[in-house]
């Protein structure tokens, strides 16, 4: 607004000065007049902050336009915004024809006073349309999955093994206190690690994952001992086992840094279970494995790979009470070894890499039961 009067004070001072105007100027035409006012426009001052002087419209002495208004094609022709790009905001005028001085003879007046309102009036548009800026579109939010890791031992997930059966008024997990010591597997601490000839052992995401490497029986041996006691352990079968494949408790084996003797309970992938005695150097007339309970099937156990079993004895003196799934199965008596580790045993039988996952093991000292 600030440019358009001073543009229309100019125009006044030059209609003051028309009597000095030499008569003999050429009358100009209107598109001449066009091309001086968009110069005007283009040399008029930046604003620069400084308070606009309001100048009274009558001293302009303007008079009323009497010829028709222009056309938008000539309209437009003031101003041409070069670039459609806010951060431009130049405006380039279209000149035609001669320039020169900007005095005008009195008989253009009118003509001056058309193009000079249709200037007030397109130059806002013009300048808002060059200096606004486009709203700025905001990127949505993408939420992020989060996808929790799965631990896989060997390519094989580890299973879910949770102790959810509720206790019959038999078992012995309802008629125990709570365990003397126990181990639920969150570490290796309390057993021998690395591998050797039959097994290897690792212990991952809270279970023990004990691997059988031969036909044959491997074990693992905590680093407790015991002599009456209650122990139970809870495991399964990774995803592949067959027949004889088993798994068990090994316990009362004299000296545990040699395991070369012991007893044995074992259930096997195809549902039965064994009381066994080992002793590697025999006597004469005997086996390094000898029968006590030969292998019988139980309904109480849960056969095939993936199936979760929780099996138990209860050694005393010479007795020995066995359960499986809480439920007793059989009994027995033997006096050969009376103290010793104890700890849990594999045998790959049928399978190449047998795999076993162990959840927890305890024992009850000196059971009530």
């Amino acid at each position: 607004m600030r440019k358009v009067l001073i543009f229309i004070t100019l125009v006044s001072v030059m209609m003051a000065g028309c009597s000095v105007i030499p008569a003999v100027k050429p009358t100009m035409t209107t598109s001449e007049m066009a091309t001086r006012v968009a110069l005007l426009l283009t040399a008029m001052p930046t604003n620069t902050g400084e308070p606009a002087t309001e100048t009274p419209t009558e001293d302009l002495n303007l008079a009323t336009p009497t010829t028709p208004p222009l056309e938008e094609e000539e309209i437009g022709a003031l101003v041409t915004p070069t670039s459609e790009n806010p951060d431009e905001g130049s405006v380039t005028p279209t000149t035609q024809g001669k320039t020169g001085d900007l005095s005008t003879p009195t008989t253009d007046v009118t003509a001056l006073a058309t193009l000079l309102s249709a200037a007030a009036t397109q130059l806002p548009t013009v300048i808002t349309s060059a200096t606004s800026t486009p709203p700025i579109a905001m990127p949505s939010a993408t939420p992020t999955a989060t996808v929790p890791p799965t631990l896989t031992p060997g390519g094989t997930p580890l299973p879910s093994i949770q102790l959810t059966a509720t206790f019959t008024a038999d078992d012995p997990r309802n008629r125990l206190p709570v365990p003397t010591w126990t181990d639920t597997m969150d570490n290796g601490k309390n057993w021998p690690l690395g591998p050797d000839a039959y097994t290897t052992v690792d212990f991952q995401n809270g279970y023990m994952v004990l691997t059988g490497l031969q036909k044959d029986n491997g074990w693992r041996l905590a680093s407790n001992e015991a002599d009456n006691v209650y122990i139970e352990a809870t495991g399964m079968f990774g995803n592949t086992c067959h027949g004889m494949d088993k798994w068990g408790l090994m316990f009362r084996s004299p000296d545990r840094s040699t395991a070369d003797r012991g007893y044995w309970f074992n259930i096997t992938c195809d549902g039965k279970f064994a009381f066994q005695k080992w002793n590697a150097k025999p006597g004469d007339n005997e086996t390094a494995v000898t029968n006590i309970i030969a292998w019988t099937s139980n309904s109480n156990i849960k056969p095939g790979a993936n199936a979760i079993n929780r099996i138990g004895v209860l050694a005393k003196g010479n007795h020995f009470t066995f359960y499986i799934n809480g439920s007793q199965i059989a009994e027995s008596t033997d006096g050969s070894y009376d103290s010793g580790g104890y700890g849990l045993l594999i045998g790959a039988r049928e399978t190449s890499h047998l795999v076993l996952y162990v959840d927890e093991l305890s024992a009850w000292l000196n059971p009530p039961l």
